[in-house]
């Protein structure tokens, strides 16, 4: 008589990522519905696979194909889901989001939505903590690798497979100078920025990541540059006439309508910044992220707020 070697150990995870999978009969698909990688979703169906002994699905022309096993699985998958709910309903709904979160934002954030988030966080649910960290967009990612961070909202789209991105909002990001400046009322070229004293951020900024490409792609040169690692600081120095800086439209909004900047069009405009909420795929706490991330793209506002900052 035969005896099993080892027990079966499959999540409710991945009964899941094989369910979707099932009935999108496509990984991909499947990854959008659970808001993951489609590489995570591969990963959990291969696992139940290897803890079975047998294969699940099988790829055709047609999509994904439900094997005998998969079949027999099927139904088994769909009960473990109504059970699951059954849990959340019963004895999580309270404890969903609680306890604490660590969330990075960077520096525009903080100055624009960052409270107003944090007050509707409090209002939603009041047994959640929330430990804001405010940083440079790399120095975020790098705190979310090393689980410094549960949750970071920077600029960027694609961070790897082995993170959920969401995207929570965009922001025109233009360049602007102060009218002091002899810029022309026209479009410049992208080799004609090497004429004029360029103010940016300082390295680490996701956003000199976020545009490298559509720079380099264009041909933008910058032959005087400055840096700083302070937003409000690079919209002073920009007030002040000491150069032409790319700042998010939203934020000097004011700024422009009376009179202390002025838009400086080039050809082509930079694309929308997207801002996206950032954390690991294999993480614990999904499920309350992504509503965390739901809530940040609700909240999204780059506005300068009017007291002062």
């Amino acid at each position: 008589m035969s005896t099993r070697s080892s027990a079966i150990n499959i999540t409710f995870k991945q009964l899941e990522a094989f369910l979707v999978s099932a009935k999108a009969r496509s990984f991909s698909a499947a990854a959008s519905t659970l808001h993951t990688t489609q590489s995570a979703v591969s990963k959990r169906v291969a696992e139940i696979e290897r803890s079975i002994g047998t294969t699940l699905l099988h790829r055709s022309t047609g999509g994904l194909e439900l094997t005998i096993a998969g079949r027999e699985l099927l139904p088994l998958a769909e009960e473990s889901q109504r059970l699951l709910s059954r849990i959340e309903h019963e004895v999580g709904s309270e404890r969903e989001l609680h306890g604490l979160y660590r969330i990075g934002v960077t520096e525009l954030i903080a100055l624009t939505w960052l409270t107003s988030f944090i007050q509707e966080l409090r209002v939603l649910y009041p047994r959640l903590m929330l430990e804001p960290v405010v940083d440079v967009g790399l120095k975020l990612f790098d705190d979310v690798q090393l689980n410094r961070l549960d949750l970071a909202i920077m600029p960027g789209k694609d961070w790897g497979d082995q993170f959920i991105s969401l995207k929570v909002g965009q922001v025109e990001d233009y360049w602007v100078a102060s009218p002091s400046l002899d810029i022309p009322d026209r479009p410049l070229l992208p080799h004609e920025f090497a004429e004029y004293p360029i103010l940016e951020e300082s390295q680490g900024a996701s956003k000199n990541l976020f545009y490298a490409k559509w720079r380099a792609e264009h041909g933008f040169r910058f032959n005087r540059v400055f840096a700083t690692n302070s937003t409000p600081v690079l919209r002073e120095l920009t007030i002040g006439g000491l150069g032409i800086s790319q700042l998010a439209l939203d934020y000097v909004a004011t700024d422009i309508a009376e009179g202390r900047l002025r838009i400086v069009r080039s050809d082509p405009m930079p694309p929308p910044m997207i801002y996206s909420a950032v954390f690991k795929a294999d993480g614990g706490s999904s499920y309350a992220l992504t509503r965390l991330a739901t809530l940040a793209a609700k909240m999204c506002n780059f506005n300068r707020r009017t007291d002062g900052q």
